[in-house]
């Protein structure tokens, strides 16, 4: 039984890595080779003024995103396997909610979608007035604060309990695995903020996210040079044979 569960998480570890990859170079195509999305925060006109400029590198942008959501459900399914013999019941409310941020996050990219569809349609946009124009963006802009708001809170949850297992477990070393519950648990915060008082988000926005990318960039590195440890009938994993990461 012992030697199942090690091969399930062997296996289970490679699969992260592999989507964790694939979701690094499908980002990464997003920022670079499309241009990065196009959405200007607080700034309705210029995101239409992008979205009519640059209107095929913003359905390059969302398809990046499309491969990056469907990696985001696989490493759930993968983290939840790694992680089920730590507790079977938070690995699986982790990963639930890491879902939920990737449902919520494909519903801002169908409402994106839309959003292209309409002001790249000429037909349509010359039966609106300049007034009209604003206030249908507005109301997309407002859609897509919402939905990626309350995606990355739901992220944030499922981060912070894949971390904290992570951090009872010792599969990475605590500091890391510590670093990131605390950007976890400081993403969410700041979330929760924004609700409450939105002008906070010109403020601390991208700011608030440093964080978790240092604790991203800090796993990665472990990863990439000592592996993971996992419990195993031969002890200790390199690189070459099992790898954890999120």
């Amino acid at each position: 039984m012992a030697e199942d569960t090690a091969a399930s998480q062997r296996i289970a570890a490679r699969i992260a890595v592999i989507t964790l990859l694939l979701l690094m170079a499908s980002g990464i195509m997003a920022m670079f080779a499309f241009g990065g999305r196009q959405v200007v925060d607080g700034d309705a006109a210029a995101t239409v003024r992008n979205i009519l400029v640059h209107g095929r590198g913003f359905r390059g942008s969302l398809a990046c995103e499309i491969v990056m959501l469907n990696c985001d459900i696989v490493l759930a399914l993968a983290l939840y396997a790694l992680l089920k013999p730590v507790n079977a019941t938070l690995a699986l409310l982790g990963s639930f909610w890491r879902i939920a941020d990737a449902m919520l996050l494909g519903v801002d990219v169908a409402v994106s979608l839309v959003r292209l569809d309409l002001l790249g349609n000429s037909q349509s946009m010359s039966s609106l007035n300049a007034n009209q124009l604003h206030a249908i963006a507005q109301i997309f802009f407002g859609m897509h604060a919402s939905l990626s708001l309350m995606g990355l809170m739901f992220f944030c949850l499922g981060a912070g309990v894949h971390s904290w297992l992570l951090y009872k477990s010792a599969y990475i070393p605590r500091i890391i695995s510590g670093l990131y519950l605390f950007a976890s648990v400081e993403m969410l915060l700041c979330c929760f903020a924004f609700v409450i008082f939105p002008a906070a988000r010109a403020v601390l926005d991208p700011a608030f996210l440093v964080p978790d990318f240092l604790a991203e960039l800090s796993a990665a590195l472990w990863l990439a040079l000592k592996g993971a440890k996992l419990p195993a009938a031969n002890g200790r994993l390199s690189i070459q044979d099992a790898t954890w990461t999120a």
